[in-house]
């Protein structure tokens, strides 16, 4: 179910029409539920969420960015299965991250990995990055706040995170909302703390005739990098080390070193609405009528401000081999310049939009919706040069053509096509082509959903892969463009609570890097197949929740995967009381071994290893969720696998294990008032 989730997400979504998203009589109207994306029509069998979800006062949804197009939305206030979502593990069916809560991290299931990002150093920790497409707008008639807590470890190791929402309206038109997201994880090994800080500010005015959304994100991350630990016998048989350790005391290769990035976003769209009233039939607005959109102007613009510094003061001279070195200096063959590591960049970018949309529905014969937008987006950056004695800059423009076909009302057909085209600048010859179908029919009055997509994609390589100075890497390349073709299905069966997916991806000039950490392209084609059976069993209170993925690469080397992942899910869920839920649960991460990639600090990227296999170990948790009315609260024993199976081979990555046994708390409370 993930792997087509992240594959339909964003140009792959589809897209509804604002005209569904009611205005009249009142705008806080839910957003009906058939104009939600395809993703969410063919996972919506059995989906439960806490009585948020079912008060008719809020409206959520998200939006384009480009289009202004508003894509209907759900809460994410799951009833049970909450403890998941505060684990790096609960991302994916398998997820390869450094151990702490908000370190980096990158899904082992291919097909659910975005596009490379123009700032790379954005990607390792893109699950907790905020820009405008990821945020639910909201449109409440009571206050709306949303605080949730969760922690684990004693204080030495504490890790935290506090997530907290506050959104009310003033009148039925403007809303606005403030959003905060928090991390201060200390590690549970030596040199490891990671602290997150997200603070975005946003509103929305929605009339018949104006829409406009506003949204402000100050975003930083301060990583530590310790490298990964240099002794593994700490981990897979700690009785031969022969003295009493903890964690933290795990040799490592790094301290006093860290990498900081930083994230500011500001977006500002508009639409205006060209239509009519429709008074016939009208008796809600005193013979008013109804406005109906027919066409749309809009506009948008977003600035960002980007940051990445690598830093150490892990400076102290050692003798390797008969060189005196900087400790830091010897875990690395080339050395740029002389002085203490300190590399940063700087990156912004201006993008402005304009958009033209043609309304599905204004009439019975207007069966489809029709948008085509013109993007600027001017880049600049600023990095070290060639010989590491100043800074050097470089500024690129890129101008994109695109359009979106698409039909999101009925049941028995919703399709979305969307294409863009760089016409001018860096970007001269990128395209993209892509398109989702889905369709259902009732059978014996159970509703069976089948969906299919797939996509062209011939994309230019990112100045970052063409270019990039630092202390210990630095390269001047002149790579190709990534040519990708990717197709999938997926279809859900009601009566066994089966969904069966498929994919098969075939990537031409991947760049990435090899196991000397050296940025490079592999021009043969690769082929990627994926297949996922999800499979939910239920007799009672019992459940049994599965997931399977298999996975091939037609090579290895270049595109590394676990042939099989699980997650499997075993729980008791009942009603203690009238309000009161008790899930309570043990489930495991699981996938064969393979050469999962390492991770290099210096360059904030995972590589392409060949020393060390990684899985055929359970990564586990024993849990117990309860939910009274508006307040969910979790009590997990994390890794409980260790307590049981020898030898203990918790990596995730090579070097670095995951948290080890340990107790996690959470609360999250929702309040209307």
């Amino acid at each position: 179910m993930i792997a087509l989730s992240a594959a339909l997400s964003q140009a792959r979504i589809i897209m509804p029409d604002s005209s569904q998203i009611s205005t009249n009589p009142d705008s806080l109207d839910r957003l009906p539920r058939q104009s939600s994306s395809l993703n969410h029509l063919i996972n919506d069998h059995g989906a439960e969420a806490d009585s948020l979800q079912a008060l008719a006062r809020m409206t959520l949804w998200r939006i384009d960015a480009r289009t202004g197009n508003r894509i209907p939305a759900e809460s994410d206030t799951l009833l049970h299965n909450y403890q998941q979502t505060t684990l790096p593990d609960g991302q994916s069916v398998a997820m390869g991250f450094l151990g702490p809560l908000g370190s980096p991290m990158f899904s082992k299931i291919f097909s659910e990995r975005e596009e490379t990002e123009t700032f790379l150093f954005n990607n390792a920790y893109a699950p907790y990055l905020r820009d405008p497409e990821k945020l639910l707008f909201v449109n409440t008639r009571v206050p709306y706040s949303r605080l949730s807590y969760h922690r684990a470890g004693p204080k030495q190791t504490r890790e935290e995170r506090l997530d907290a929402r506050l959104t009310f309206n003033f009148g039925k038109k403007l809303n606005v909302g403030l959003d905060a997201d928090m991390i201060n994880a200390r590690g549970f090994y030596a040199s490891q703390s990671v602290k997150h800080n997200n603070f975005s500010l946003y509103g929305n005015y929605l009339s018949d005739k104006i829409e406009a959304h506003a949204f402000m994100n100050l975003g930083s991350v301060k990583n530590f990098e310790n490298g990964g630990i240099t002794d593994e016998l700490f981990i897979t048989n700690p009785d031969e080390i022969r003295q009493s350790f903890t964690s933290q005391d795990i040799p490592t290769k790094f301290t006093n070193t860290w990498n900081t990035v930083g994230n500011n976003r500001y977006f500002l769209s508009g639409r205006y609405n060209l239509g009519y009233r429709d008074i016939e039939g009208d008796s809600l607005n005193k013979g008013q009528g109804h406005f109906v959109p027919v066409a749309s102007i809009g506009f948008s613009s977003q600035y960002t401000q980007q940051h990445r510094r690598f830093l150490s003061y892990d400076t102290a001279y050692v003798n390797v081999s008969g060189l005196q070195m900087q400790r830091i200096d010897q875990f690395y063959n080339q050395r740029n310049y002389a002085e203490a590591v300190d590399d940063s960049i700087h990156y912004t970018s201006f993008k402005n939009s304009v958009s033209l949309g043609l309304r599905e529905g204004f009439r019975e014969w207007v069966k489809f919706g029709l948008t085509a937008f013109l993007e600027y987006d001017l880049r600049n950056y600023s990095l070290r040069d060639s010989v590491g004695t100043g800074y050097r800059t470089h500024r690129e423009s890129a101008v994109t053509l695109g359009g979106q076909l698409n039909k999101q009302q009925g049941e028995n057909l919703l399709f979305n096509l969307r294409a863009d085209m760089g016409v001018l600048g860096v970007n001269l010859g990128e395209f993209r082509a892509m398109g989702d179908v889905e369709t259902g029919f009732d059978l014996f009055g159970r509703r069976t959903t089948l969906a299919a997509e797939a996509y062209i994609k011939n994309l230019r390589p990112k100045y970052l892969q063409d270019h990039y100075y630092s202390k210990y890497f630095k390269w001047d390349r002149d790579f190709g463009d990534i040519r990708r073709v990717y197709v999938g299905g997926k279809l859900h069966i009601p009566f066994t609570n089966t969904t069966l997916s498929a994919s098969v991806e075939n990537v031409q000039n991947l760049i990435y890097f090899d196991q000397d950490r050296n940025i490079q392209q592999e021009g043969d084609n690769i082929q990627v197949l994926t297949a996922r059976v999800e499979q939910n069993l239920h007799l009672g209170i019992f459940n049994w929740d599965n997931q399977l993925v298999y996975q091939t690469s037609s090579q290895e080397q270049v595109i590394p995967v676990p042939m099989l992942s699980l997650y499997s899910n075993m729980y008791l869920k009942t009603k203690i009381v009238n309000e009161l839920t008790l899930q309570l649960g043990v489930d495991a991460h699981y996938h064969t071994k393979y050469y999962a990639p390492g991770y290099e600090p210096a360059l904030l990227q995972f590589y392409n290893q060949q020393e060390k296999e990684i899985g055929n170990y359970p990564i586990s948790t024993l849990y117990a969720n309860l939910h009274l009315k508006q307040t969910r609260f979790f009590v997990m024993f994390y890794n409980v696998a260790t307590k049981i199976i020898k030898p203990q081979e918790y990596f995730s990555l090579p070097g670095y294990p995951v948290n080890p046994f340990g107790l996690k708390l959470g609360l999250s409370v929702n309040l209307h008032n």
